[in-house]
């Protein structure tokens, strides 16, 4: 990933981050919360490979991009930020990957916009149902928040507990990147924030329920879960099957919230056989 980094400015002067590698169809790929590009470091050679042109930002408030105090930080913004990236690189049409709360991210503009889009792949994502992890509800609630989340305090095995069922060999390398961005200034007010913006004490908030919005969605649809994941449960998966029966839904045994890290190689087949159209939701299961 080193030397491809670029910066796009946003109309309202905000510095955002980007990497771009490979040549043909383009795919943007976007990260959750309190992370950075790099969470796509096992993909974008798997993509670029398979012949595909890969973008991936970091989001406002994340990675290398700005971090400015008065930002909203919530997903509709970060949507729209979508939409003037597309804009600036004179891409009419796309296919996009979310992980996480990018994947309400992606879900949004999609359904906003959904004339750009090409194929559109959900990791785990946010949106899907009112459960999440009781520490995104406690990061929620002022001051509990901030005393909560401290991420210098945090151990890496802490971290990958909760990211993975059995945390991967690459996980070491990407460690020290992980924790660089994390504790950047400004990083951490810009993951309190976002969370709020979706997540209460109860869970998710209502507005960001996109599951019966996405059933009027005529797009290809993929939707990838870990079956271990400890942040949203995998039983929103099923949900996402029984809604969107015409959508192609996976559940990878053994796994956590972050499938394309943990297994990657599964999940880099899934994602390209999706994308060239060999895989739909009449194909078997697995892989």
């Amino acid at each position: 990933m080193e030397g491809c980094r670029k910066t796009f400015v946003t109309r309202g002067g905000l510095n955002v981050h980007y990497l771009e590698a490979g040549e043909g169809p383009a795919v943007l790929l976007v990260h959750g919360l309190a992370t950075s590009m790099v969470t796509w470091y096992c993909n974008i050679d798997a993509l670029v490979s398979g012949g595909y042109r890969v973008l991936a930002l970091d989001l406002p408030g994340h990675g290398d991009s700005d971090k400015p105090k008065d930002l909203d930080y919530d997903p509709t913004g970060a949507a729209e930020l979508i939409r003037q990236f597309l804009v600036e690189l004179k891409l009419d049409r796309i296919s996009l990957v979310g992980n996480s709360a990018g994947g309400l991210v992606v879900s949004l503009f999609s359904l906003a916009y959904p004339q750009q889009v090409e194929k559109l792949v959900l990791v785990a994502p946010g949106g899907m149902g009112r459960h999440v992890t009781w520490l995104l509800r406690v990061m929620s609630v002022p001051v509990l928040g901030e005393l909560f989340y401290q991420p210098r305090l945090q151990s890496p095995l802490a971290l990958a507990r909760r990211i993975f069922f059995r945390p991967p060999p690459i996980f070491a390398k990407v460690l020290p990147e992980m924790e660089r961005v994390r504790n950047l200034p400004g990083a951490r007010h810009a993951a309190i924030q976002s969370i709020r913006s979706s997540v209460n004490l109860l869970g998710q908030r209502r507005k960001s329920y996109i599951l019966d919005r996405l059933r009027n969605f005529k797009r290809p649809l993929l939707t990838i879960w870990g079956e271990e994941d400890a942040i949203l449960p995998v039983s929103q998966a099923a949900a996402v099957r029984r809604a969107l029966p015409l959508s192609v839904t996976r559940v990878i045994p053994e796994c956590g919230h972050w499938p394309h890290m943990e297994k990657a190689e599964q999940f880099n087949e899934l994602l390209v056989r999706f994308l060239d159209g060999s895989l739909s939701h009449s194909s078997p299961d697995y892989p």
